[in-house]
């Protein structure tokens, strides 16, 4: 994206309320309010919770000069329509511009499966109180399907019922219009991406051939149409392409359950919470700020790779594509030092063997908190121009994610259930049925790049006390068996 997709671009447009790794490529950024400085109301829901939460707009003074994020949309649309002479681009947002936001708000709850018969000026008065409102959805906890099966109501589907077999050609033609297991597209030891099922004369898929593609070509533009069949035999006796090339470790990239929606990683504070290796001091000048991101490995295949608890590694995934396209021209030696991916390893005896994790939350490395690292006299990663403040030394989890066209994410043919209502769709829809970016998985190497001692020498000082794990002292071996207290 950042090295062959965003120089196509004629212009990246971005709003948001912190400076993010997004605002450094952008070629124009809007602040925006935050959530505590909202001026006009909004409401949230999560499929987490059953609870539709309010944003009252509120007397609290704003810490700069920013606007709500729908006026952004205004304004932009108020000058195409100059422009144009076309003002419907200035219509589509008349309640902004009349400050009537609660109509938008109201057509939301009025069209909503779980929120009709709510008033939002009601739920706001509430929201001001600090009382939340119930999402309508019949059971407490949400039970999805209640109604189909305690009552018969049909099913979101083509035919009403539930549907364990797609007719949609899309469908057939991958090989999944029966229950089929298909392999990791990438992180797998097997071979990746095949269909794992006995023979079926349902089952037809159009094979690579079929599409122009050689079969044995695993790369990954042909892998994503790469219908090949296997029995659970063939799967287990197959090998990952790349494994012989010392890409043996599979490398996910998940959500921090806290690390996302409440963003904290973006300020000091926050970030040296943020996993082992905060430190507000910044003893050693080589962190990026005061925490850092790390990966998750099992203590016994850091120690085949001579890796310590807590070392700054090097990770890189399929040279081939990895972490972009053409990253070894040299006359892209910049971008690639930008690029390559460097973190702290940390030792993790909950992983299995093979399998490491970097949470998702970090901020990636950009060309400006690059230089800043290497030209500050204290070393953070932050960009001098934006003050930008990057959680890696060098790269990011993206370093090892591509984008995945699922086949079967992109049909014209499949029946939906649309957001929030009961209507049904059919084809694309944001969120229902559309492809879903990157997946958070990838084959990756390690090499060690710097001892974890301050300042590159010797042992992490938690590994030199005894307080991690292989390493316990006496001491912390009698605390875990919980011989600190007597009862």
């Amino acid at each position: 994206m950042v090295n062959n997709t965003l120089p196509r671009c004629e212009l990246v447009v971005y709003n948001d309320w912190w400076w993010t790794g997004s605002c450094e490529y952008s070629d124009i950024v809007y602040g925006v309010d935050s959530w505590m400085e909202f001026k006009q109301p909004d409401m949230t829901s999560s499929n987490t919770n059953p609870f539709l939460q309010i944003y009252p707009a509120t007397p609290i003074r704003r810490a700069f000069n920013t606007v709500p994020d729908n006026e952004t949309y205004l304004g932009v649309s108020k000058e195409l329509a100059k422009i144009t002479g076309d003002r419907r681009f200035e219509d589509l947002w008349k309640f902004i511009e009349e400050r009537k936001i609660d109509v938008y708000l109201q057509r939301i709850i009025d069209h909503s499966a779980t929120l009709k018969g709510y008033r939002f000026h009601y739920l706001e008065q509430l929201a001001r109180e600090g009382i939340p409102a119930l999402l309508n959805t019949r059971t407490y906890p949400r039970v999805n399907g209640y109604e189909q099966v305690h009552e018969s109501k049909p099913w979101a589907t083509r035919t009403g019922r539930l549907e364990f077999y797609r007719p949609e050609p899309e469908f057939i033609e991958a090989g999944e219009n029966l229950p089929v297991h298909r392999e990791p597209s990438d992180s797998t030891f097997h071979d990746p991406c095949v269909i794992v099922a006995a023979p079926h004369p349902a089952l037809r898929p159009r094979q690579p051939g079929d599409w122009g593609f050689d079969p044995e070509d695993r790369a990954q533009h042909p892998r994503q149409m790469r219908n090949i069949m296997l029995s659970v035999d063939e799967l287990l006796q197959s090998r990952h392409y790349i494994l012989d090339q010392g890409y043996d470790h599979i490398f996910h990239t998940p959500k921090f359950r806290h690390g996302s929606h409440t963003t904290p990683i973006d300020t000091d504070y926050m970030m040296v919470l943020f996993g082992p290796f905060g430190d507000m001091y910044r003893r050693d000048k080589r962190m990026p700020g005061t925490g850092e991101l790390y990966v998750d490995m099992h203590p016994e295949d850091a120690r085949v790779l001579e890796i310590n608890d807590g070392d700054y590694i090097w990770i890189d995934g399929d040279p081939a594509y990895l972490p972009f396209r053409g990253w070894n021209d040299p006359e892209k030696a910049d971008a690639y030092k930008v690029a390559r991916l460097m973190a702290r390893a940390r030792y993790y005896p909950g992983t299995p063997r093979g399998v490491t994790r970097m949470w998702f939350n970090g901020y990636m490395a950009t060309p400006g908190s690059v230089k800043g690292h290497e030209t500050r006299e204290d070393g953070i990663a932050k960009n001098p121009e934006t003050n930008y403040q990057a959680m890696f030394r060098y790269g990011g989890h993206q370093s090892l994610t591509r984008t995945w066209l699922k086949p079967t994410h992109q049909t014209a043919t499949l029946v939906y259930r649309r957001l929030f209502t009961h209507v049904l769709g059919q084809g694309f829809a944001a969120d229902v049925h559309c492809v879903t970016g990157a997946p958070r998985e990838a084959m990756a190497k390690f090499e060690k790049a710097e001892h974890g001692g301050i300042g590159g020498v010797g042992l992490w000082r938690p590994v030199e006390l005894g307080l991690r794990p292989t390493t316990e002292s006496e001491a912390m071996k009698r605390y875990l068996a919980g011989e600190f207290v007597n009862v």
